[in-house]
């Protein structure tokens, strides 16, 4: 009797060339970081911190944000996005100010610098999804986003799933 485990399951499929697709955009991605001395979680806080549109998430657009906004907009812990955040600070490429509604809590904004990176990289960001994604018809494009984001949503479970939980199901 064949094991069962191994069917084909397109929801399988799926998740596993989203995987594979994440993968290959930060291979794609290394080298254009690497030059610019960031990591892809710099990065990702760098345009979040910049009020970059292409966030589907909710979050500002311009002005300033707080790590927290963008920790819940990421889908990560706080101590990720501080550790991320000081990095930043410490290359000079976003800054941190008081909120002036409650000096406890940190406003981060992009500062010249960081802005004039993302400028240089934009053109090499827009070669990759170009790659990926320009013989697709607009609206392919808009449905592949608006399933994305919908997954994406899916996918910040209040929990994540335990192994324990795995075990019982099994």
């Amino acid at each position: 009797m064949p094991d069962s485990t191994f069917r084909f399951r397109p929801e399988d499929a799926i998740a596993l060339c989203i995987m594979d697709l994440a993968n290959a955009i930060a291979r794609h991605s290394e080298a254009i970081l690497a030059e610019a001395g960031l990591t892809a979680p710099q990065w990702t806080v760098l345009l979040n911190v910049a009020g970059d549109a292409n966030f589907q998430d909710g979050t500002r657009i311009g002005g300033s944000i707080f790590s927290s906004e963008i920790a819940a907009a990421r889908g990560l812990s706080r101590p990720h996005i501080s550790a991320t955040v000081t990095e930043l600070i410490r290359k000079g490429l976003i800054r941190q100010d008081d909120d002036p509604h409650d000096r406890r809590r940190k406003l981060l904004s992009v500062s010249p610098q960081g802005l004039a990176v993302l400028r240089r990289l934009q053109p090499l960001r827009q070669s990759i999804n170009d790659l990926l994604l320009s013989d697709l018809p607009l609206g392919s494009r808009e449905a592949l986003l608006d399933t994305l984001v919908t997954l994406r949503h899916r996918a910040r479970m209040p929990e994540p799933v335990e192994p324990a939980s795995i075990r019982k199901a099994s």
